[in-house]
């Protein structure tokens, strides 16, 4: 009994990483389609709720991502997609100034 157990245990733990790799591919491809499609539309809204959904950011998007051969943002201008455009192009940079001391 403690055989079959094994083998089957062993067959599982060597077969289900391929069944979890390749629902990866599949979510991943379709998270990317969606994102693509979101952009494409004009879609604020919906492609927030989207990365939101798959615990994804837009710097992610910025940097992964490449829509019919184009980065994201260059893929959102060539749609006139100028409210998507807006949000993939705001980054956080912030300018200070800094008093100058005398060391006298």
């Amino acid at each position: 009994m403690k055989k079959q157990y094994i083998a089957v245990i062993s067959v599982l733990l060597f077969i289900l990483p391929n069944i979890v790799m390749a629902f990866d591919k599949a979510m991943i491809e379709a998270v990317s389609i969606q994102a693509c499609k979101d952009i494409k539309n004009n879609n604020t809204r919906k492609l927030r709720n989207n990365l939101k959904q798959n615990h994804l950011k837009v710097s992610v998007l910025k940097e992964k991502l490449v829509c019919n051969g184009e980065s994201v943002y260059d893929f959102a201008l060539t749609h006139n997609a100028y409210k998507v455009a807006k949000v993939l192009r705001t980054g956080s940079v912030s300018i200070r100034d800094i008093p100058k001391t005398d060391n006298k």
